[in-house]
This record gives C-alpha cells, sequence and structure tokens, in this order.
C-alpha cells in the first residue's frame, strides 16, 4: 500500500466520512522514502527521527538546506510522497531533510504525527521541543555535509506551516526564508530578530484551514485558525514591506507580492482545498488538488533568490 499524508482531516473525516477516513488511513502506511539515511537525535531524553536526503549535494562545498514539515496527524514519508521535496531539491542541488513529529494515538491505524507549533499543540506534543529538535537536526547534518549557514530554509504543510512559522520568529538569525503551505500562525509574544522573507500557498477551497479563517466543515478541533491575511499582514510588518500589493494573475492561480527589505508573498490557488499544489493527491474529502502551480518548485526558486543581506523582491 501507498503512504498517504493523513493531516488534520483524518479525524474529522472520520466523524463526516467513515469509509473514506479509514481507506486514507489505511493508505498511510506505506514503504519509507528514498533517502540518503535516517538521523536519530536525541532531544531531551526523547530519540527523535528525520529522513535526509545529500543527493548530488553531496561534496566539500557548503550546501543550502532545506527542511519540509508533514502536516498535523500525518508523518515524514507521507509528506515526501505527496509533496516529492526530496527529488524535487536534488534537482535544484539543496541537501533535504524531512523530521518526524511526536507521535500521537488515533482510533484509526497508521502513524500520525504533530508539531508543537503553538499554544493549541502543546497538550497533544507532549510538550515536545521542536524548536531544540530542528536545531540539533541542523547540527547534526552539518557534520555528513557542510551547510552554507547563510542558506537555511523551512518549508511545511497544514501544521508543518505552522512549525515553520514558529521557527522563523523563534530562529530567525538562523532561517533565511520560509515557504508555508495551508497553515498559518499568528506570532503572540515573539517577534523575528530580523525579516525573514515569507511565501505562503493556500487554497481558496480549504475547508479544513479555510483561508479567512475560523473553523470549516472539514476543520479537527475547536481552536479556529487565524485568517491568512492576519498572519501575511504581521510579516509584511516584520519584514519592513510594502503594505501595497502587487497582483499577478495566472492561470488558476495569483500572487500577491509585497515587496521591500524581505518580501512576503501570498500564492492563492484557486479551487484547491488542504493539498499542496502540484503534489500527489491526499484523496482526502472534499479537497480537490490542483496540479498547478508546482508549489515546491516555486518554493525552491524563491528560496534559491533568498539570501540574508539581499533585499528580496
Amino acid at each position: 500500500m501507498r503512504r498517504r499524508t493523513a493531516l488534520k482531516l483524518i479525524g474529522a473525516a472520520a466523524a463526516w466520512a467513515p469509509g473514506a477516513a479509514v481507506r486514507a488511513a489505511a493508505a498511510a502506511a506505506a514503504a519509507a522514502p528514498r533517502a540518503d539515511s535516517v538521523l536519530d537525535i536525541e532531544v531531551n531524553g526523547v530519540t527523535r527521527r528525520a529522513y535526509i536526503s545529500l543527493s548530488d549535494a553531496r561534496g566539500v562545498q557548503p550546501a543550502p538546506l532545506v527542511i519540509g514539515f508533514h502536516g498535523g496527524a500525518g508523518n515524514a514519508p507521507g509528506y515526501l510522497e505527496n509533496s516529492r521535496l526530496f527529488a524535487q531539491c536534488a534537482q535544484a542541488g539543496f541537501v533535504a531533510a524531512c523530521p518526524q513529529g511526536t507521535a500521537v494515538p488515533l482510533m484509526l491505524r497508521g502513524d500520525h504525527r504533530v508539531w508543537n507549533s503553538g499554544p493549541e499543540y502543546e497538550r497533544s506534543s507532549g510538550g515536545a521541543d521542536d524548536v531544540l529538535f530542528t536545531q540539533r537536526l541542523i547540527a547534526q547534518l552539518a557534520t555528513l555535509q557542510p551547510l552554507d549557514p547563510q542558506r537555511i530554509y523551512l518549508t511545511g504543510f497544514s501544521n508543518g506551516a505552522q512549525m515553520a512559522y514558529r521557527l522563523a520568529l523563534e530562529l530567525a538569525d538562523r532561517i533565511a526564508a520560509i515557504a508555508p503551505m495551508s497553515g498559518g500562525r499568528l506570532a503572540g509574544g515573539h517577534r523575528p530578530s530580523r525579516p525573514v522573507p515569507v511565501m505562503h500557498f493556500h487554497g481558496t477551497a480549504d475547508t479544513v484551514y479555510p483561508l479567512e479563517g475560523g473553523l470549516g466543515p472539514h476543520s479537527l478541533g475547536r481552536v479556529p485558525h487565524v485568517a491568512i491575511a492576519d498572519v501575511i499582514g504581521e510579516w509584511v510588518e516584520f519584514d519592513q514591506a510594502s503594505r501595497t500589493e502587487e497582483v499577478e494573475r495566472h492561470l488558476g492561480f495569483e500572487r500577491h507580492h509585497h515587496a521591500g527589505r524581505a518580501s512576503v508573498e501570498l500564492v492563492l490557488v484557486e479551487g484547491m482545498g488542504h493539498q499542496i499544489a502540484g503534489g500527489s493527491d491526499d484523496r482526502l474529502p472534499g479537497q480537490p488538488l490542483k496540479s498547478s502551480p508546482d508549489a515546491v518548485a516555486m518554493a525552491l526558486e524563491f528560496f534559491a533568490r533568498s539570501v540574508p543581506g539581499a533585499a528580496v523582491s
């Protein structure tokens, strides 16, 4: 069987459409993704795991790194299959890593995990220190392949997108840019120590994490999501970007761009649900996938031109 990222929707789908949810959960048990290695990392007495791909970037020259975070109730192998992150990073010359969140018990079969991306996940994650986990992952990777410390990038889906936002706030001195997909969070009491470029992707038909915030028909949990417009607004301020957006309209999607010291961009995918644009279909009820744009490819292009100290437009 093929592994599919279950994401937050698995729990909600169990109540809404049991048959579809069971099929989605069953599809989450599959072979591990192609990777050069698996790293086991000790964090506060707990062994954490990450898949890594050194690929064509292996060598003596410092390489850029992309870390991808899976969605809530999903797992790293499922995310890698859906996003094709390793293959695209290898082609673009990036070292890549995909860590595993903390396992959570669900009634459905499968490997379901979450990130401690904010207060709403403190309990379900068991208070896991995922910031420290990320720091140690970077440090251990650097012993295997020289990394360019100025070019460490983050992406992630849903709860993984929220984790990318948290790390951009708390590790801004280490993170060159982020590309969150289908999830957001506000800064709360945190402020980034320097501007961090942002490219956010979201489907206009997402009913798990609605674009306008709140709870959608397929949302899991009782905590309303924040509106993506509010998330983007915060980062426009943090990144000293223009409040006036430039809109590029393409077939099936729009790019809302705020130029500045560090750019902030929102990519709206028309008619897409809680999915990774251009990836493989999670087959989740009521969440249509769009083949265009290729969100991961766009993110890697964004990362390639995002280097601290240079204006990103």
